[in-house]
């Protein structure tokens, strides 16, 4: 049996926490602007350095505007954020995302994979489709194996069809996203069950081999709202 090190946060990690959570309950608002560092060094009775260091980061994570004349500000995230933004947000949702953020990652999804769908079946090799069913043939494996062997073997099948489509910069995103595309398809498993996921590969594979450009794109457009409505139930999709 193996145990993970514990390992405590830092002051300026705690830092982060306690603004990024002032910031997404409404406390601080974007415009809003922050005591000086040294002012807030001394409210939450901290070294300066730790303040000056957490500002740095949530400046980075999207969350904070530092300019020489105007100090520091809340940012509006939305319009600054990174990805890095979107998983601080996670965090601070205990692993969750709220339903508004669910059908934005899952428009974004659709929007990128499905014109991937219809350029592969359009135009497609006999070496792309021995890729795609042996893709396919490890999914069937790694089904066995766990959740999260098999939400790999999804994500990467996913992200070979973009790659085979011919866009060189879909893939590259997709990799970008990687891991909240892959906790997407932990839960997308745990809604709708291993024979199902591999049964809608199966309609994704046979759509491209006969050039069925459009069944493919709605069988995935399928799925992402059946997938929404579930989940909406709970009005969070969980992401731990």
């Amino acid at each position: 049996m193996e145990f993970k090190e514990i390992v405590a946060p830092s002051i300026r990690e705690l830092f982060v926490q306690q603004i990024v959570g002032m910031i997404l309950s409404g406390q601080l608002r974007p415009g809003d602007r922050l005591p000086t560092e040294r002012e807030l060094a001394d409210e939450m009775k901290i070294s300066k350095t730790a303040v000056h260091e957490g500002v740095r980061e949530l400046h980075r994570l999207g969350f904070l505007d530092v300019t020489s004349r105007r100090g520091v500000s809340v940012a509006d995230y939305a319009q600054t954020g990174t990805l890095d933004t979107l998983l601080a947000i996670m965090h601070y949702h205990g692993g969750q995302l709220d339903a508004k953020t669910c059908r934005s990652i899952l428009k974004v999804r659709y929007y990128l994979e499905g014109p991937a769908f219809l350029d592969l079946a359009a135009c497609h090799t006999g070496e792309d489709l021995e890729k795609l069913e042996d893709l396919y043939r490890q999914a069937e494996e790694a089904s066995k194996e766990g959740v999260y062997p098999f939400a790999n073997a999804l994500f990467r099948y996913h992200r070979t069809v973009a790659f085979l489509s011919g866009n060189s910069i879909t893939p590259l995103i997709l990799n970008a996203f990687s891991p909240v595309s892959l906790e997407f398809w932990r839960e997308y498993i745990e809604v709708f069950g291993a024979a199902s996921c591999l049964e809608r590969l199966r309609g994704f594979t046979d759509h491209i081999r006969r050039g069925e450009g459009e069944a493919a794109v709605d069988l995935f457009r399928e799925g992402l709202a059946e997938f929404e409505r579930r989940t909406a139930r709970t009005g969070f999709m969980r992401m731990d």
